[in-house]
């Protein structure tokens, strides 16, 4: 049974990255570079702020003081990242089939896709192990027998955010628009901050991620100037 959970969770987690993956990505070699140089930016982004909390002691009992500098330094490293490919754009134009507009907006979503995995695979890789057994995470102590359920969900959410955060932090450099910039910073910093009532409840997180995450949906699809017709051809091989 607990080998079944350990598929169901990993599937919940991450499923819908694997077909957004598999669907829209796969088949381009310098979108999946793009997408492992996005997880790579990811890591230092994580490997410096562990170098802050090893650095700075009162970090490592307080997650609350922590998480702010997380963010800040993921935020720079998606910045330096969105560099890079700037900087990289006429080799991926030379690379690339696709000569449309649209170009920018899809190396934004894979380096999104990058970080979001990468993040969702270390936020989660731990509790999906624990939960092929032997026992079960999370009800011990009065603990939820939903725990690894919402932390699936909580990954796979947390995956679709990074996405949009990534188009959303590319077309507020490249068009200088401000408020797609702020927005991206500001509701990354909500989402990481609510993840502390966790300890309480998960419902809150859940539920504030997902209507945050369905808001950023819309304005990043908005802001890539997506119609039925692009996004068919954007899904479709």
């Amino acid at each position: 049974m607990t080998v079944l959970a350990l598929f169901g969770y990993g599937f919940i987690a991450f499923g819908p990255v694997t077909t957004l993956f598999i669907v829209t990505v796969a088949r381009n070699a310098h979108e999946v570079i793009a997408m492992l140089c996005g997880a790579f930016f990811w890591l230092l982004s994580l490997f410096f702020t562990s170098l802050i909390w090893v650095a700075v002691p009162p970090l490592k009992n307080t997650p609350a003081f922590a998480l702010p500098f997380s963010v800040i330094l993921q935020e720079l490293f998606r910045w330096v990242y969105y560099r890079l490919i700037r900087k990289a754009d006429k080799v991926l134009e030379v690379v690339s089939d696709d000569r449309s507009s649209r170009r920018k907006h899809k190396i934004a979503y894979v380096g999104g896709m990058g970080f979001g995995a990468i993040a969702g695979v270390v936020a989660f890789s731990n509790v999906l192990r624990e939960s092929g057994g032997p026992g079960i995470v999370g009800v011990e102590d009065g603990g939820s027998q939903f725990f690894i359920l919402s932390s699936a969900f909580a990954a796979n959410i947390l995956i679709i955010l990074h996405i949009c955060w990534g188009v959303l932090w590319f077309h507020g450099w490249e068009r200088r628009d401000w408020a797609a910039v702020v927005i991206t910073f500001l509701s990354h910093m909500l989402i990481s901050c609510l993840s502390l009532l966790n300890t309480l409840s998960t419902v809150y997180f859940l539920v504030t991620a997902h209507a945050i995450a369905l808001m950023l949906i819309g304005y990043a699809v908005h802001t890539a100037g997506a119609k039925p017709r692009s996004l068919k051809h954007f899904f479709l091989w």
